[in-house]
C-alpha cells in the first residue's frame, strides 16, 4: 500500500511539473519572439509578416563624407591614397504600422 502511494506521489509531482512547463511555454515564446523583433527593429531590418502586418514607413538619410586623394610617385610607380571622412551621418524613419485582426 505505501509503495503504491509514493508511486502515485511521483506520478502527481512529474505532472505538476509537465502541466506548469506547458502552462509557460506561451510567455517563453511570446519574450522570444519580442526581443527578436526588438534586435531586428535595432539593426533596421524591416521584419513582418506581410498576411498580418501592415506598413508605411519612410527612411530619410543624410550624411556629408569628404574625400580625400593623394598621388604620390615613387620610382617610376604612382600609388594613390584615399580617405573618407564623414563629417556626420543621420539616419530617420516615420510611419505607421499596424498588425492586422485575425480572420
Amino acid at each position: 500500500m505505501r509503495r503504491a502511494q509514493s508511486s502515485l506521489e511521483f506520478a502527481i509531482v512529474i505532472f505538476a511539473i509537465i502541466a506548469a512547463l506547458l502552462a509557460m511555454q506561451v510567455y517563453i515564446r511570446r519574450g522570444l519572439q519580442g526581443k527578436m523583433r526588438s534586435s531586428a527593429d535595432e539593426l533596421s531590418l524591416q521584419q513582418y509578416d506581410p498576411g498580418k502586418m501592415s506598413s508605411d514607413i519612410t527612411t530619410t538619410q543624410q550624411s556629408d563624407i569628404t574625400t580625400t586623394s593623394v598621388t604620390t610617385e615613387d620610382d617610376e610607380c604612382y600609388t594613390t591614397t584615399t580617405a573618407n571622412t564623414i563629417n556626420f551621418q543621420t539616419e530617420s524613419r516615420s510611419g505607421t504600422e499596424s498588425i492586422a485582426s485575425e480572420k
